[in-house]
């Protein structure tokens, strides 16, 4: 499978969160991942812009249980049925492309939610409990705990 890209425009957005002291995410792919649901979880997906190659990341470096699962699943999701289970170079292609395009609109909307923020990992969870809240149908944060 090719290396994973990210836009340039996201590159404070993921300094913010995956450096310092305590960062909210130890590697780059952790972040991606995880804004790869969050895009998944809009709906949306989000063409990239401008990348730098030399940022891309391989494959490997993606070293969690599950991880071809999780680009299957999506791909099956996105094209309603198996056709992205096949090994060939095209459908990993479009593994990819699907991936970075959720992510990409998931770091977009991460970025809405800690651009002004002192506490990144606070306004995250945040977003993630009003997000269950409002699936469980529940009015407020509150109402879950």
């Amino acid at each position: 499978m090719r290396r994973i890209r990210r836009e340039e425009s996201h590159e404070e957005l993921v300094k913010l969160l995956t450096s310092g002291e305590t960062p909210v995410f130890k590697e780059i792919w952790r972040l991606l991942v995880f804004a790869a649901a969050v895009g998944i979880q809009s709906g949306t997906r989000r063409p990239l812009g401008k990348v730098d190659q030399g940022k891309a990341i391989n494959e490997s470096y993606f070293s969690v249980p599950g991880w071809r699962g999780f680009l299957y699943l999506m791909g099956i999701t996105e094209e309603g049925d198996a056709t992205s289970l096949k090994t060939d170079e095209a459908s990993e292609d479009r593994l990819a492309t699907l991936f970075e395009e959720y992510s990409n609109q998931g770091l977009y909307l991460l970025r809405d939610v800690v651009q002004s923020s002192v506490a990144p990992l606070d306004d995250i969870v945040t977003m993630i409990l009003e997000k269950t809240a409002s699936r469980a149908g529940h009015a407020t944060v509150e109402d879950l705990i």
